[in-house]
């Protein structure tokens, strides 16, 4: 007996759920996708707001009350520098120092390193991947002491929060629906025609959604330092090779496409008179000729 029940696909963890978002409706995708990427959101800015921004409130605090950043240098009050690290109360995610007289060697003891000199901010981990150096903006002034960066942190600083978790949510549904793109045609081939390139696309989109789960997972852990950084960039290797597995295994789970078989009204009478060859043509056509047929 054929199952003629809609498939509803709600949940990204199996193979054949994954396989079900190939024939849903395109706002069915874009709702689940739209609830794993404002849960991904969240924790990030969780992160962001338990990990860096108590370093950021710590420095402005013992910034001194005047300097700034223009014309490609730092201008601060001959003899100030900073040196802070956090969150206080536990093990420090972040480090942020200001030497303007220049610094000779960047301490990367924490897992984020911003550290600013006279003409350059050097930016550095403790995985000990190397240095990324960004020069300051010529052109622009910078407010960077505390009487200017106090007032207009504490006024911004949660617009900044929710705009950021905006963004990374954006940002990811956008990347989904171009990794589709990329990854439509496989699934198609994949899928042994079963799909069209519609569902390939939306089964594509879909297979990312398990990893950025195993992503926030691996965010929400090191947050609260039950991985170190070398456990968490594991964490993030892996999340780009899981949907890999449902790009591959899911289109064989797909459902087979139902045939619909459209009803033809036969029009019968008029293709018994139309037609001089079929039997109760002739029939007619003789008992009309007869005269003594009543």
């Amino acid at each position: 007996m054929t199952n003629n029940r809609p498939i509803v696909a709600y949940q990204p963890f199996t193979v054949g759920g994954v396989a079900s978002f190939a024939v849903a409706s395109l706002w069915r995708l874009l709702g689940v996708q739209f609830i794993f990427a404002l849960f991904v959101a969240g924790v990030f800015v969780w992160f962001v707001n338990s990990a860096w921004i108590p370093v950021i409130d710590e420095s402005i605090e013992q910034m001194p009350q005047s300097g700034d950043i223009s014309l490609g240098s730092l201008n601060w009050p001959v003899g100030e520098s900073l040196h802070v690290e956090g969150p206080a109360g536990g093990e420090p995610f972040m480090r942020l120092d200001v030497e303007p007289r220049g610094i000779t060697n960047v301490i990367e003891s924490v897992d984020l390193v911003l550290a600013f000199e006279s003409k350059r901010l050097f930016v550095g981990s403790s995985l000990g991947l190397g240095l990324i150096v960004l020069p300051y903006p010529l052109n622009l002034k910078i407010p960077f002491n505390k009487s200017d960066l106090k007032p207009w942190w504490g006024a911004w600083s949660h617009l900044i929060l929710l705009s950021l978790g905006f963004l990374v949510t954006i940002l990811l549904i956008v990347s989904w629906s171009f990794l589709g793109c990329l990854y439509m045609l496989p699934v198609k081939i994949f899928s042994v025609n079963r799909l069209s390139f519609r569902g390939a696309w939306q089964l594509a989109s879909a297979a990312h959604m398990p990893g950025a789960l195993l992503m926030s997972v691996g965010i929400l852990m090191y947050g609260i330092k039950q991985i170190e950084l070398v456990g968490f960039a594991f964490v993030w290797v892996i999340h780009l090779i899981l949907p890999w597995f449902y790009l591959f295994f899911s289109p064989f789970f797909t459902p087979k496409p139902i045939k619909k078989v459209r009803k033809i009204k036969s029009e019968s009478k008029f293709d018994e008179i139309a037609n001089p060859f079929h039997r109760s043509s002739n029939r007619n056509k003789n008992s009309s000729d007869n005269p003594f047929d009543n």
